[in-house]
C-alpha cells in the first residue's frame, strides 16, 4: 500500500479553504482532495477514474447483504488491487456504500466531456461494513475521535484523522489474531513437539509531531504526484 495518505485536517483555519469530509473518513469527499493545494501536474482524471473503479464495486445491491455483496466482489476487487492503482479513500479496506455515481457532464463545440471536479461518491451503507484488504473478511467501520497534532509549520495545534487510524481496532484484535491462530495451529499440526512463541501483530506507523506536514496539504500533494505518476 502507498505510503503516504490524504488525512482529515480539523483547524478552523484551514477547514475554511479545506473543508473535512461529512463523516471523518479520509478522502470520503473528493471535493476534499480536489480544494487542497494542487501542482499543474496534477491529474484529476486519472485520479477519478480509478476512484470509480473502486466506488462501483462498493455499492450493495438492492435486497442484498453485507456478505454476499463481499463474496460477489472479492475476486473483481483483488484483480483492482493487483493493478497497484490505488484508492484515496478505500485505502486499507472496501467501504459498503448504496446508489449510484454521481458526475456532472458538458458540451464544448458539440463534444461531451465530463467534470471530474464535481464528481461525487454513493453515500456510505447503514451497515458500515467494509472488506479487509489484509484478511479479506468483513469488517465493521465505525468513526473514530480524531488525534491531537501539533503542525510546527504552522505553530498551532490541531486534530486529524488517517485511514489507518479507522482499521486499527481491526488489525489488533481481529485481523491479526486469525492469521496468529492459523500459524500456530500450521506449525504445531507440523512440529507436534514445537512450542510456538507469541507472534506479535504488524506494528504501524504513526508519524510524531516533526514529521507532520509543515503546511496545510503537503500530504496530499505528496501522495498525488509520487502514487499517481509512478504508475505511468
Amino acid at each position: 500500500m502507498p505510503g503516504a495518505m490524504v488525512k482529515i485536517i480539523l483547524d478552523k483555519i484551514y477547514n475554511k479553504t479545506v473543508p473535512k469530509p461529512i463523516n471523518l473518513r479520509p478522502g470520503y469527499d473528493m471535493e476534499h482532495v480536489f480544494n487542497g493545494p494542487q501542482t499543474d501536474e496534477y491529474r484529476y482524471e486519472k485520479v477519478v477514474e480509478i476512484e470509480k473503479q473502486y466506488d462501483h464495486l462498493s455499492i450493495i445491491r438492492p435486497h442484498e447483504t453485507p456478505q454476499q455483496w463481499a463474496d460477489r466482489i472479492r475476486g473483481s476487487l483483488q484483480e483492482l488491487l493487483s493493478k497497484r492503482e490505488y484508492s484515496l479513500y478505500h485505502v486499507y479496506c472496501l467501504f459498503a456504500s448504496f446508489g449510484q455515481l454521481k458526475s456532472k457532464t458538458f458540451y464544448v463545440n458539440g463534444e461531451l466531456f465530463e467534470d471530474h471536479f464535481r464528481y461525487r461518491r454513493p453515500s456510505v451503507h447503514k451497515s458500515q461494513m467494509a472488506i479487509c484488504f489484509k484478511c479479506w473478511k468483513l469488517v465493521k467501520i465505525t468513526e473514530v475521535e480524531p488525534r491531537k497534532v501539533y503542525y510546527s509549520g504552522w505553530g498551532r495545534w490541531a486534530y486529524e484523522v488517517e485511514s489507518e487510524d479507522l482499521m486499527k481496532n481491526h488489525w489488533n484484535y481481529s485481523c491479526f489474531k486469525a492469521k496468529t491462530a492459523t500459524i500456530a495451529k500450521n506449525t504445531m499440526s507440523s512440529a507436534p513437539n514445537f512450542e510456538p512463541a507469541c507472534i506479535s501483530p504488524t506494528s504501524y506507523h504513526s508519524s510524531g509531531p516533526s514529521q507532520r506536514c509543515s503546511e496545510p496539504g503537503v500530504t496530499s500533494k505528496v501522495f498525488m504526484s509520487s502514487l499517481y505518476f509512478a504508475n505511468n
